[in-house]
């Protein structure tokens, strides 16, 4: 690998604090109904519904992962954060601008917010670690294979319904500032770049995908993934399945339904999960997985180039609308408010991956 001309995200060796997984994500919604049933229908539960904000949550908790909030446009409005250690959190809370809420915000724990370099409310909520159910598998052993029948004289019957979340896995968030941004979440929350993609001609880094630190306790390959983006914003959220039966299950409830498909099935090259996108009533990418990587914290950071092949390792022709790379006056009009108020923005990254993003993998096929 040629050497990368620019600084790199990377873990941090004194970090504020070591997190332990993303708790929720808060998002402002025009139609609340319209929002509340789609997210039904993707397979999450309503657990409370008040003038303004609808809670939900997947199977493998009682806390809310998803929080739909009534507003005057559809944006993000923040992310949650667990962490386990009360010294930790008491670190936080000292850092300038904190703000601590005793009760929390959406739920009963005490939490703080903190503020990424993009401005985004971070909340850090502290909760008991065994106040974390482990989810378990309802199928074990239910599926054959070649000389090995543990599902002898059983067939599968076909049920028509939502797939089943066990829980809220990642999110990818597009940033101005990207080296600032990923750097932060490293210095705050003692996160792990497990890999980095760089660009194919300048070899800037424009995507990180980070880890929490469990130590020798096993971390998805990727909870948080900063990339550089024109305006900051959240690109896709992703929710575990057990398995591929049931992100299947879960593609075919959501089409009979009329939902507007994203891309899937297939897998990806970096974190290896099965993947299945559709867009929710906003036009928001939301991700259906399972079967993802798991790190300690042993694993090292890997390097690779970014081209749209990279993505994934089989499964159906990335869509062309897929990575929205269309200039719009809203794009347009925050990418000049960034320059303007003196945002590290590198113009000929943002082009660069622009050209990067728009080439085929696929060039026999026609769109």
């Amino acid at each position: 690998m040629k050497q990368i001309p620019s600084a790199c995200p990377v873990r941090s060796e004194r970090p504020l604090s070591k997190a332990a997984d993303i708790a929720y994500i808060r998002l402002g919604r025009k139609n609340l109904e319209s929002a509340s049933a789609y997210y039904q229908d993707f397979g999450l539960d309503v657990m409370e519904k008040k003038e303004g904000r609808i809670l939900f949550r997947g199977n493998s908790s009682d806390l809310p992962c998803w929080s739909l909030e009534k507003a005057d446009r559809d944006f993000l409005i923040g992310l949650g954060i667990y962490i386990h250690s009360s010294e930790d959190f008491e670190n936080l809370k000292s850092i300038p601008n904190a703000e601590f809420k005793q009760n929390g915000r959406i739920n009963s724990f005490p939490c703080v917010t903190l503020f990424d370099p993009s401005g985004l409310p971070v909340d850090v909520i502290y909760i008991p670690e065994e106040r974390i159910r482990i989810p378990k598998k309802s199928r074990e052993g239910l599926w054959n294979s070649p000389g090995k029948s543990p599902r002898a004289n059983l067939p599968r019957p076909y049920d028509s319904k939502p797939a089943k979340i066990i829980r809220l896995g990642h999110a990818v968030f597009l940033k101005q500032e990207f080296l600032k941004n990923a750097s932060w979440y490293c210095e705050t929350f003692g996160m792990i770049p497990s890999d980095i993609q760089i660009l194919p001609e300048s070899k800037e880094p424009v995507i990180v995908f980070l880890r929490f630190d469990r130590g020798d306790i096993l971390s998805d390959h990727h909870s948080i993934v900063i990339a550089s983006g024109i305006a900051d914003s959240l690109e896709h959220c992703a929710f575990e399945l057990e398995d591929l039966d049931e992100v299947a299950r879960g593609r075919e409830w959501l089409l009979g339904r009329g939902h507007r498909p994203g891309w899937g099935i297939g897998r990806h090259l970096l974190g290896s999960q099965i993947f299945d996108y559709h867009r929710d009533p906003s036009g928001m990418l939301v991700e259906h997985y399972a079967d993802g990587d798991k790190f300690d914290s042993s694993v090292p950071t890997g390097i690779h180039l970014i081209n749209r092949k990279s993505l994934y390792q089989w499964g159906e022709d990335m869509p062309k609308d897929f990575l929205d790379t269309s200039l719009s006056l809203r794009k347009l009009s925050e990418l000049c408010k960034g320059i303007l108020s003196g945002k590290q923005i590198s113009i000929p990254t943002l082009m660069e991956l622009k050209k990067v993003a728009e080439v085929s993998p696929r060039t026999w096929i026609k769109y």
